[in-house]
């Protein structure tokens, strides 16, 4: 069962769970993947509820969300599915499945979770290596691997309860 929410009543919660993981969702025609995030903001721009993603050029999660323009964040209950952010956090969906590892069913939410919000993409946002500060620079992007920020309006906030 879907109760829906105000994002305003989430915002403590979204923020709470982002330094633990919060599974964001790509689908591009049946193509699933997941990943867990712990950088996001969450707040008001051009007038509308927005939830601002940090992708990675490498990742797989970039490939889908430039094609499909859309994801959904899964927030897990304080505390739980620790094993399943770890595993969405450090292995590829180019390589494996993801959703079969975790025992997730292939939709468009983690089902084990009991908040999503769904996003459409309509801003992007490239980082520019030659305006980042360096300190960050030199704590989190070595390798050059820099981010792809994506501003999503949410189109829908909502838990999901067992009938």
């Amino acid at each position: 069962m879907r109760v829906q929410v105000n994002y305003e009543d989430i915002f403590k919660r979204f923020n709470g769970q982002l330094p633990e993981g919060i599974f964001l969702n790509t689908n591009f025609e049946g193509e699933y993947n997941t990943m867990t995030i712990g950088w996001g903001l969450m707040g008001i721009c051009w007038g509308k509820p927005i939830i601002c993603v940090a992708v990675r050029f490498s990742r797989h999660t970039y490939e889908l969300i430039e094609k499909s323009g859309e994801f959904t964040l899964s927030i897990p209950k304080n505390t739980v599915m620790k094993k399943e952010l770890a595993i969405c956090g450090t292995k590829s969906g180019r390589d494996i499945d993801k959703f079969k590892l975790c025992g997730f069913e292939k939709k468009d939410i983690i089902d084990k979770c009991d908040l999503h919000i769904e996003c459409e993409v309509i801003q992007k946002t490239a980082m520019d290596k030659n305006t980042i500060e360096e300190s960050i620079k030199n704590k989190y992007y070595k390798t050059d691997d820099y981010h792809m920020f994506y501003f999503g309006a949410i189109k829908d906030c909502y838990y999901t309860k067992e009938d």
